[in-house]
């Protein structure tokens, strides 16, 4: 009558050693929760934007990624201030400072700034002025935002719009380009004077 209960006893305490095993090691049959999570993974880190500058009929313009970059003169650069925010802002997306500092090329490191938006994200500034592109340029070079309502122009890579730079570059001449110096105006040699007549009483030697 006695000899079932050893059998008994040792089957609850090795229920007990398994169920030990399970929480403190975690055995992957007995614990799903040790299985990977399913938030998959890391999202990839954004590349920062290139800022670069390129030849235009306007003159030298700095664009991202081949689209000319803007300025909004109803904006402020001391201090820097965006006052382009909802439509406006659906039109001329501002540029965002993403995965970091922007990298550069044709343009001084120590003008190019960041700004902080009303809605909390960071747009990039050239000289204090926020930079935008417009939605309406859709091929690389297009300038179609240049004069826009009179507040919006190309901007060159020392923040100042790319017109007033171009002329202020220097006379142009025909066509758009440096005009040559003129030529010098022709000499005529003057002819040689005559001998003086020695006088009359010679040469007083």
């Amino acid at each position: 009558m006695f000899r079932p209960m050893p059998l008994l006893v040792g089957a609850a305490l090795a229920l007990a050693a398994l169920g030990g095993y399970d929480v403190w090691r975690g055995d992957p049959q007995a614990a799903p929760s040790a299985a990977p999570s399913a938030a998959g993974p890391a999202p990839a880190a954004a590349t920062p934007i290139t800022l670069t500058t390129a030849r235009v009929p306007l003159g030298e313009v700095v664009t991202s990624s081949g689209a000319t970059l803007y300025r909004f003169e109803k904006d402020t650069a001391k201090p820097a201030k965006s006052n382009c925010a909802g439509q406006c802002a659906a039109t001329w997306p501002p540029v965002l400072a993403t995965g970091g500092a922007p990298q550069l090329r044709g343009i001084a490191p120590g003008l190019v700034g960041i700004v902080l938006r009303s809605d909390g994200t960071e747009q990039v500034t050239l000289a204090g002025w926020p930079l935008y592109r417009y939605i309406g340029d859709t091929a690389p070079g297009q300038t179609k935002g240049e004069g826009v309502a009179g507040s919006w122009h190309a901007v060159g890579p020392a923040g100042k719009p790319a017109v007033a730079a171009a002329k202020s570059s220097g006379p142009r001449g025909a066509g758009g380009s440096v005009g040559a110096p003129p030529a010098p105006a022709p000499v005529t040699p003057k002819p040689a004077p005559a001998p003086d007549p020695a006088p009359s009483g010679g040469y007083g030697y």
